[in-house]
Formats: C-alpha cells, sequence, structure tokens
C-alpha cells in the first residue's frame, strides 16, 4: 500500500523566520515602507508571491509589485545561506516515516527552485521523494490535486501551517495535520490532528493513515 505524506514548506518544515524576516526588512527600507512588524511578515509565510506582495505595496502597480518580490528574493537567496535552521526534531521525524515505508512530498506556494534550495539547504532533500511547486495562477487546493494524480497513493496526508494547507487538504478529501509550532497557530483551530511539535507529526500521521 502507497502512503504518501504531504508537507508544506516554509512554517512546516522550515524556520523561514530566520531569513525571511530581515530579507523583507531590507526590502521595504529600499521601497519606503513602513509600519509593518516581524509578525505581519510571518503571517505572510505560506502565501501566494502574488498575493502577499500586495500586503507591502497594496496601491502598486503589477511592476512595481514585481520589483519587490525580486529584490526581496535577492536578499533571501543571500540571506539563508547564514541564517536557517529546520524545526526542532524535523529531519528525525522524516527519518522516521522513510524507515516505516512512507513516500513524502513538498507541495508549496513557491517556485521548484525555491523548495529546491531551501531543502538542500537544511540537509532534507534525502528525506523528500516528491516535489509539487507553485503552478502559476492556481491554489494550493490546485497543486495538491496535481500532486496526488501523479503519485496515486492509497492513502495520502497533508502537513501545513496555514489554511491553505487545510483548505488543500479538505478540497482534496484527504486529513490535515495542522503545525502548531509554526507561523500561524490560530488558523488551525479543529483540524484532524495539531502537532505541538515536529516530531509529533510522526504520530499524527500513524493516527490518521496508519
Amino acid at each position: 500500500m502507497k502512503k504518501l505524506v504531504v508537507f508544506d514548506l516554509d512554517g512546516t518544515l522550515n524556520q523561514t523566520a530566520l531569513y525571511a524576516v530581515p530579507a523583507h526588512r531590507k526590502a521595504m527600507e529600499e521601497f519606503g515602507i513602513t509600519g509593518v512588524t516581524d509578525e505581519m511578515v510571518m503571517k505572510n509565510f505560506g502565501a501566494r508571491p502574488v498575493d502577499y506582495v500586495k500586503f507591502y505595496l497594496p496601491h502598486a502597480d503589477e511592476q512595481t509589485q514585481k520589483a519587490y518580490l525580486e529584490i526581496a528574493g535577492r536578499y533571501e537567496n543571500e540571506l539563508i545561506q547564514k541564517y536557517h535552521g529546520e524545526f526542532e526534531g524535523t529531519s528525525q521525524m522524516l527519518r522516521k516515516l522513510k524507515e516505516d515505508g512512507y513516500e513524502t512530498a513538498v507541495c508549496s506556494n513557491s517556485s521548484v527552485r525555491y523548495i529546491t534550495m531551501v531543502l538542500n539547504i537544511l540537509n532534507l532533500a534525502e528525506y523528500i521523494d516528491h516535489i509539487q511547486p507553485l503552478i502559476p495562477g492556481k491554489i494550493k487546493d490546485d497543486t495538491l490535486q496535481n500532486l496526488l494524480w501523479e503519485q496515486q497513493p492509497d492513502k495520502a496526508v497533508m502537513v501545513g501551517d496555514r489554511i491553505y494547507d487545510w483548505n488543500a487538504a479538505k478540497a482534496n478529501q484527504i486529513p490535515f495535520i495542522g503545525c502548531g509550532y509554526g507561523y500561524n497557530p490560530s488558523e488551525l483551530e479543529g483540524c484532524d490532528f495539531l502537532a505541538e511539535t515536529a516530531l509529533c507529526v510522526y504520530d499524527g500521521v500513524k493516527k490518521l493513515i496508519g
């Protein structure tokens, strides 16, 4: 029986705030953006770039918004080399899942370049079998559907820290494990299993898909 554990990336496996908060701070300084707290930046982790850029530049034209994303992305690429980390227990949890025969995937609202970069820097790539990046013009409901269609698992579970992840799981009729240790725990009330640590995700997988 093929069992697939699908992970979001930022706020689920990756401590994104370590490099993304200072990266956005630098980009906001260049664009003269003020009044945005670190907490506000973290609340936008996991959203599609086309959506979260509107938080920083709600009245700007598309060209200006694109320029902001390019500059913030450049700073992220630079800062992640020095400031990075998995959530405590992540590699141990992934190793246990692989040892038990589960297949794993990352389904993220990010590019394949970004996903691959993060997994390599965190030394997690060896534990991930499949990558499903953002599809332009689509939401996570659609990208998760595409991943499940391609892999055809007998059972699957979605793991994430945002409402986008939970909605995608519901849209595709699979159970959902919420990451209470992530950046948006208030969005996860009532989910199928709430993992208070990354290591607890393993227990959620066992409970929900056996």
